[in-house]
């Protein structure tokens, strides 16, 4: 039988109040726009507080080189530098470069978490579909659910780094009572054949075609044309395991990714060096280039802006990854594999078991004198 341990801490951690503690914010609610920017857990400065330590660093440098290093002729050479790439930091549309890369990598994780296959559709339709009360039901419920759970983890374990630290061989997953011994022997070998390119969730589906025949053909189901019914879901599982395999492994092209970073980190390079250093004797003319000198609130914020959203869109490109705003797999692992326990058990389960005597019971046993 399938098990999962759970850490102290993670016990009153139901989904339902995790869902709630997620949900964002209430728009209507006076001084919420104040919290949000407060939040540091998920947010964007934690995202690129050393970028802009970085920045803000290499520009001290060079307000330092400029005014105290170099000697005159270097400060005129540095002052031309200064104002050519003033002159040319906005020559280049940045934002339609960026926002494509941005807008493509959204528009694939939304498309890639709209096609994560669920295992609670196919583990209730077989549970409700066979004969009640026969003494072979509870056995074949449980082999059908855990063969589903384990499609599922195999599909993961090939686009989830943390589902692959968690369960780093098939060794792994029988230690944790997902797993027999036959099925880890005939998983492995599946591995090592070089001729066979079937991917591991694929035998794990074939497993449960095969039950859904040998269920078929012993009349197990309460009716017939449940067994297509069956077969037509777990295809369609099937296909949401293929997809998530072909979204995670067929990324987005690599030469669009560092395109997006050389533009980021050039335009921040550019701005670093873009200041109006001219003096021309004013004695305000003067305080405002100490204070350029020394304070780069408006090149540092266009960097912070193209930044953030250079890490969003690296973020979407790997949402199975160990960032905060990632999918955490491992939950949502803890959350299949709860629910394939608790939907087998409806098999033996009655509403009196949860209820007592309902008040429809006495229809019930009138229907059965009648008949």
């Amino acid at each position: 039988m399938m098990h999962y341990e759970r850490s102290k801490s993670q016990v009153f951690q139901v989904p339902s109040a995790l869902a709630v503690a997620q949900t964002a914010p209430d728009a209507n609610r006076f001084g919420e726009c104040i919290c949000i920017l407060t939040r540091w857990k998920g947010s964007i400065y934690k995202l690129v507080w050393r970028n802009l330590l970085l920045y803000y660093a290499l520009y001290y440098m060079l307000t330092i080189l400029h005014k105290f290093i170099l000697d005159e002729d270097g400060q005129k050479t540095f002052v031309a530098l200064a104002k050519y790439c003033s002159r040319n930091e906005n020559s280049f549309n940045f934002m339609i470069m960026l926002g494509f890369f941005t807008s493509t990598a959204m528009q694939r994780l939304f498309s890639m978490q709209t096609m994560m296959p669920g295992t609670a559709k196919v583990i209730g339709c077989f549970t409700l579909a066979i004969k009640p009360n026969m003494p072979e039901g509870p056995f074949i419920v449980e082999q059908f659910a855990r063969w589903t759970v384990i499609a599922w983890i195999l599909t993961f374990r090939l686009v989830s780094k943390p589902l692959r630290d968690l369960y780093p061989d098939m060794f792994s997953l029988q230690t944790a009572g997902i797993l027999r011994d036959k099925e880890r022997l005939i998983l492995e070998r599946v591995e090592a054949d070089a001729e066979n390119s079937t991917p591991r969730p694929l035998v794990a589906i074939d497993w449960m075609l095969l039950l859904l025949k040998e269920t078929s053909t012993h009349n197990r189901f309460a009716e017939k044309s449940s067994h297509l019914k069956l077969v037509e879901a777990v295809l369609a599982f099937k296909k949401s395991c293929g997809n998530t395999i072909k979204f995670g492994t067929h990324n987005i092209p690599h030469a669009l990714i560092q395109a997006a970073i050389i533009m980021v980190y050039a335009f921040g390079l550019l701005t670093l060096m873009a200041r109006n250093l001219e003096d021309d004797g004013d004695e305000d003319n003067h305080l405002a280039n100490n204070i350029i000198s020394y304070f780069p609130i408006l090149p540092s914020m266009q960097f912070f802006i193209f930044l953030a959203w250079l890490k969003f869109g690296r973020a979407a490109v790997n949402p199975f990854g160990t960032d905060e705003t990632d999918i955490d797999i491992k939950r949502l692992l803890k959350t299949h594999i709860q629910d394939s326990l608790r939907l087998t058990r409806l098999y033996t389960q009655n509403l009196e078991d949860f209820f007592g005597t309902m008040p429809q019971h006495q229809y019930n046993e009138t229907d059965v004198i009648h008949l």
